[in-house]
């Protein structure tokens, strides 16, 4: 698979609501309950009817971590599959660090070796942006992910990017699902009217 997919997204629907379009990937490692773990990766709003929006996906990520609420974080770091990352604190205060391999190959893992008052939670990003996220990873606990070249699309009312679906106000339950396995270029669309429902759509792909 190439490094990275370009994905144009047009509005051929009849909807005078202005709905927002966001993006999510599944953590793969675990059961995923996308309603209640995913997160807003790309969100896409104010595209008018034969308008479109352009954005690359990167198959590489980075991973980092928070505390405290979400107040102090860590740099980000390139997540290589396969690899183990290490939240601890040294001389110079609480660390991320590139730690040895993960239990599998296919796998991402963040452990926490650091004491901290709630835990830390450990992200995964695209392009700088939360992409997943496990929570609350106590000491000596890890977070584990896994992810495939698959995003799922779904229309919000109100949603904000980085912020968890769970927080959202969704228009529907059900998502689409892209594959980007392969592909250099995809383009999608979203059609339909509100007596008939939405769908998504593949216009084109390479």
């Amino acid at each position: 698979m190439l490094s990275e997919v370009k994905i144009t997204y047009i509005n051929k629907s009849i909807n005078n609501d202005l709905p927002k379009i966001f993006i999510f990937a599944k953590n793969e490692a675990t059961t995923f309950d996308a309603l209640k773990e995913g997160v807003a990766w790309k969100v896409i709003e104010d595209i008018g009817r034969d308008s479109w929006s352009e954005f690359v996906y990167p198959i590489e990520s980075q991973v980092g971590v928070t505390w405290n609420e979400g107040s102090n974080h860590t740099r980000l770091l390139t997540a290589s599959i396969g690899n183990r990352y290490t939240v601890d604190k040294n001389r110079t205060g609480i660390v991320l660090e590139e730690n040895g391999a993960a239990s599998s190959t296919d796998l991402i893992e963040v452990l926490n070796t650091f004491r901290i008052k709630k835990g830390i939670s450990a992200g995964l990003y695209k392009s700088g942006k939360l992409v997943m996220e496990k929570k609350v990873v106590g000491y000596k606990q890890k977070a584990t992910f896994k992810m495939h070249p698959i995003i799922y699309w779904g229309i919000a009312s109100e949603i904000q990017e980085g912020k968890s679906l769970s927080s959202a106000v969704l228009n529907s339950d059900e998502f689409y699902k892209l594959d980007l396995q392969g592909l250099s270029e995809v383009t999608i669309s979203l059609n339909g009217n509100v007596k008939n429902g939405f769908e998504f759509r593949i216009e084109n792909q390479e």
